[in-house]
């Protein structure tokens, strides 16, 4: 049986980050711990957290405004996976994670991924040239190799582009990090999900 204060350390790390006041799920759970001074308690993991904060998130937005809320995440993927269809001729974009089953909560990051043979510096180029602000270049060391990466921003919510090589288009199903299985949606069927 679960400790209740496991429990009361996700719903505090929840309301933190709901306020903004924490940047990651984890730095979250480590500060609601401290704050309420459970230093022997086991912590919680990710996923209770997203519950509480989805929670708190339907809660204060009521189920529409949540709904809309997931609406506006899934038109700045379509946004960006747009551009990559239409300005990069191999581009396969895929929206990958938890904001391809529409979950939102617990703070939002974009993690779209494009198949092609195009440079990471062009993918940024092409960008740019669309009015994205200039985006951070990073590089993931994955399971699969070392993976180029872009990280921008769409009116607040945050983009993390992956360029993946075309070949590895059979993988996309699966977590470029641990292996395992991962959501996807391609462009047409997250227009499909918009409303």
């Amino acid at each position: 049986m679960t400790d209740s204060r496991t429990d009361e350390i996700a719903r505090e790390a929840a309301r933190l980050m709901a306020s903004s006041r924490s940047g990651s799920i984890g730095e979250a759970i480590r500060a609601a711990a401290s704050a309420l001074g459970y230093h022997d308690v086991d912590l919680p993991g990710h996923g209770r957290v997203r519950k509480h904060a989805q929670g708190l998130a339907m809660q204060a937005l009521g189920r529409e405004g949540y709904a809309r809320s997931v609406d506006d995440v899934w038109q700045a993927a379509e946004r960006i996976m747009t551009v990559l269809t239409e300005a990069i001729p191999d581009a396969e974009p895929l929206l990958a994670g938890r904001a391809a089953q529409g979950l939102i909560d617990g703070g939002v990051t974009l993690h779209v991924r494009v198949y092609t043979h195009a440079s990471i510096g062009d993918v940024a180029q092409t960008l740019v040239d669309f009015g994205y602000d200039e985006p951070g270049f990073e590089t993931a060391a994955t399971r699969f190799g070392r993976l180029d990466r872009l990280r921008l921003a769409d009116e607040g919510i945050e983009i993390l582009l992956t360029r993946c090589p075309p070949d590895a288009v059979e993988r996309s199903g699966v977590d470029l990090f641990t292996g395992k299985p991962v959501s996807t949606v391609t462009l047409a069927e997250l227009r499909g999900k918009l409303r």
